[in-house]
C-alpha cells in the first residue's frame, strides 16, 4: 500500500494552497452543521455540497466537489466523510491534532478507542480522499481493508481488539512514506520526521559544493580559526566545524518544507527539534531572537548567526548538547559519571583525546563535578573547567617544547 504514495501526482496547486490556509475552528463549525442538517446521509449532491461548504470553500467549492466525486462529475455524489477528511488533513493544524480529530469522527461509539472496523473506515476514507485531491488513482476498498488488517495486528499490542488514538498517532508518526507524502502536499511536518530528515540530509554530505554562496565558506574559515583556539588540531578542527555547520544546514533544509529558503514561525519548532532534539515552548520569543531583520522569516544566515557557529565554545556547546541527548537514553535530563565522561569523549573525538582527558579525569576525581550532570552543567563545564584544562595543557606543552628546545641548544 505504501507504493501508492510514491506514484506521480498532478494536484491542483491553487486548491491545495487554499486548503492549507483553513483553520480547525472553521472545520469544526462545518462539521457541526453537517451533524445538525444531514444526520442520516453519507453522501451529498452538488446542491447539498454547496449548502454545507460554500462559506468555507468559497470559489473553490465547485472544483472541490468534482475532485472528490468518483467520476469527476457535477451530476454525481460526494462522500461526506471524504470531504471532512480532506479539510482536516490539508488544514493549517499540527499532525497530532489532525489524527485525534479524525479518530474522534470515526469513533462511532465514542469509547476513546478504535475497533478494527473503525480503523478500516478511517483509512478507506483518508487514503481515497488524499489520492483524489492530488489527482492519483485511489486504491480499491478491499485493498485498503487488507492493508489495515495487517496494521491493526501490528498496533494492537495487548490483543484487546482496540487501539487508542495515541497508538494510531505513534504508528502514523513512524510511517515515513505517509509522512513524506503529507509533507510534500499538505506541508504537514512532525518532530519525528524532521529529525529523521535532518539526519538523512546530514549523512548525504550535500552541503559543500563549489557553487555554494561565498559567505558560507567565509563562515567556515572564521569558525575554524576560532574553534582551533579550543582544540589545537587542524584536521580535527576542519572536520568538526564542517560537520557541525552541515548538521545545522541539514536541519534547516529538512524543515524548509515549502523550499522557499526561509523558515516561518510555524516551521521553527521543527527546526530546533531537528537540530537539538528538544521541543521549544516560547516559539514567538525564539522566532524574534532569530529574525534580526524583522522580515517575518528566518534565513539560513540568520540561523547560523543565532547558533554563533563562528564561536568555538558555542559550537562545542551545541555538539555537547546533541551528544548529551544521545546518551540520555532514559530521558531523565541527567547523566551519571560514566555517561558524562563519554559525552566528553564523543565531543573531543578520539583524535588527540588522551592528551586532554587526563586533565578531565583529575578534575573529576578532585571535584566529582560530572556525576549526574545536567545538560546545562555540561555546557557550563565546556565553557569553564574544560576550556581551562585545555589551555593549561597547551601552556604545559608550549613550556615543555621551549624547555626541550633550550636543552638542545645547550647541547649544541
Amino acid at each position: 500500500m505504501g507504493n501508492y504514495f510514491n506514484q506521480p501526482a498532478n494536484p491542483n496547486q491553487g486548491l491545495l494552497q487554499f486548503l492549507r490556509q483553513l483553520h480547525l475552528p472553521e472545520i469544526q463549525k462545518v462539521s457541526k452543521y453537517v451533524q445538525q442538517n444531514y444526520p442520516a446521509t453519507n453522501v451529498l449532491s452538488l446542491g447539498e455540497f454547496f449548502d454545507v461548504y460554500h462559506d468555507i470553500l468559497k470559489q473553490h467549492c465547485g472544483e472541490m466537489f468534482e475532485t472528490l466525486e468518483n467520476n469527476h462529475s457535477t451530476d454525481g455524489l460526494t462522500d461526506i466523510y471524504e470531504s471532512q477528511a480532506v479539510l482536516i488533513i490539508f488544514s493549517d493544524t499540527d499532525f497530532a491534532t489532525k489524527v485525534k480529530y479524525i479518530s474522534q469522527v470515526f469513533d462511532l461509539d465514542k469509547s476513546q478507542k478504535l475497533e478494527k472496523i473503525e480503523l478500516i473506515m478511517i483509512f478507506q476514507t483518508a487514503i481515497r480522499a488524499l489520492c483524489k485531491i492530488v489527482n492519483m488513482k485511489p486504491p480499491g476498498f478491499t485493498d485498503i481493508e487488507y492493508y489495515v488488517e495487517a496494521i491493526f495486528i501490528e498496533i494492537d499490542k495487548n490483543l484487546d481488539r482496540t487501539i487508542s488514538y495515541e497508538e494510531l498517532y505513534s504508528w502514523l508518526d513512524n510511517n515515513y512514506q505517509l509522512q513524506d507524502f503529507l509533507l510534500k502536499y499538505a506541508l504537514t511536518q512532525t518532530f519525528q520526521n524532521a529529525k529523521r530528515r535532518t539526519q538523512e540530509i546530514f549523512n548525504s554530505k550535500a552541503l559543500f559544493k563549489p557553487n555554494q554562496e561565498q559567505w558560507i565558506q567565509e563562515y567556515i574559515n572564521q569558525a575554524e580559526e576560532s574553534y582551533s583556539q579550543l582544540i589545537q588540531r587542524k584536521k580535527l578542527v576542519s572536520d568538526r566545524v564542517k560537520d557541525e555547520i552541515n548538521y545545522a544546514w541539514s536541519a534547516f533544509k529538512a524543515t524548509d518544507i515549502n523550499n522557499d529558503g526561509t523558515i516561518s514561525v510555524r516551521e521553527l519548532p521543527y527546526l530546533i527539534y531537528g537540530f537539538e532534539g528538544i521541543i521549544i515552548k516560547e516559539v514567538k520569543k525564539r522566532f524574534g531572537q532569530l529574525d534580526k531583520d524583522k522580515s517575518g522569516s528566518i534565513s539560513l544566515k540568520e540561523w547560523f548567526n543565532f547558533l554563533q557557529l563562528d564561536q568555538g565554545v558555542e559550537m562545542c556547546k551545541s555538539i555537547v548538547k546533541r551528544y548529551f541527548l544521545k546518551r540520555d537514553t532514559n530521558n531523565v535530563g541527567s547523566l551519571n559519571n560514566q555517561q558524562s565522561c563519554q559525552v566528553l569523549r564523543d565531543t573531543l573525538s578520539n583524535d588527540g583525546f588522551e592528551l586532554y582527558f587526563k586533565g578531565f579525569e583529575s578534575y573529576i576525581n578532585e571535584h566529582s563535578t560530572l556525576d549526574k550532570m545536567s545538560i546545562q552543567q555540561l555546557q557550563d563545564f565546556v565553557e569553564g573547567p574544560m576550556k581551562r584544562i585545555i589551555q593549561d595543557k597547551q601552556e604545559l606543552m608550549e613550556k615543555e617544547k621551549e624547555r626541550k628546545q633550550a636543552q638542545n641548544e645547550k647541547i649544541i
